[in-house]
């Protein structure tokens, strides 16, 4: 074998290592990238569940709304907005990091398959409710 031929089998190897290494690092990248988008959709859907219970105390306090509960009802809106802000922003993360795939809509996908199916499980249960005299 000449100089040249182990040259050009050394350069071949040496590339497909390289080709090897650039597609491990790809994937590693993907899979960080992955699990930043879940961390983000978590942060998104517990500010979601946040907004809502604050929406449910602006509900509960604008019943009774007096001159001096202003100020208290001020800081239930403003407690609102800023996790609503927050749940923006995640999204906005989100998407910067993979605009093609949404964790969040992944996690929005999978409660509302848990949701239909625990409501059909309820629906089967009011249809065979349980005997009494199995327990006799």
């Amino acid at each position: 074998m000449d100089a040249l031929s182990v040259i050009s089998l050394l350069v071949g190897i040496i590339g497909t290592a390289i080709a090897i290494y650039q597609t491990a690092v790809l994937n590693e990248s993907k899979k960080r990238n992955g699990e930043l988008q879940f961390l983000l959709a978590g942060i998104n859907s517990s500010a979601a569940q946040k907004m809502q219970s604050w929406q449910n105390q602006i509900s509960i306090a604008s019943d009774s709304l007096t001159p001096d509960k202003m100020d208290e009802f001020k800081l239930l809106i403003r407690a609102r907005d800023d996790f609503t802000d927050l749940s923006n922003l995640t999204v906005s993360l989100e998407g910067a990091i993979d605009p093609d795939s949404s964790a969040i809509s992944k996690m929005m996908d999978k409660y509302l398959d848990t949701v239909q199916k625990s409501n059909e499980i309820q629906k089967c249960n009011m249809q065979n409710p349980a005997r009494e005299d199995v327990h006799k």
